[in-house]
């Protein structure tokens, strides 16, 4: 991958973490203020499912991203 190419991967990885990261946020508002005694029947259960995973993927492809750009930088150096 050329150095261009990593540093637009790097970018738009980056810009998927924090759009998930924006529609996590979104939701902390209204969880923060729920009743301790509302019952999970009434909870957005797939709504925060669907927020949490879109963040954790797009972290974990971040991380996957950053360290496989530093296996690249160190095997560089080895060489």
């Amino acid at each position: 991958m050329s150095d261009q190419n990593a540093v637009l991967a790097l970018q738009n990885a980056w810009n998927g973490v924090v759009a998930a990261s924006a529609e996590v946020e979104k939701l902390a508002a209204s969880v923060a203020a729920l009743p301790s005694t509302t019952v999970v029947e009434a909870l957005d259960l797939a709504g925060y499912r669907r927020a949490t995973l879109a963040q954790s993927t797009a972290v974990m492809a971040l991380h996957g991203l950053v360290e496989e750009l530093q296996r690249k930088l160190d095997a560089g150096k080895q060489a």
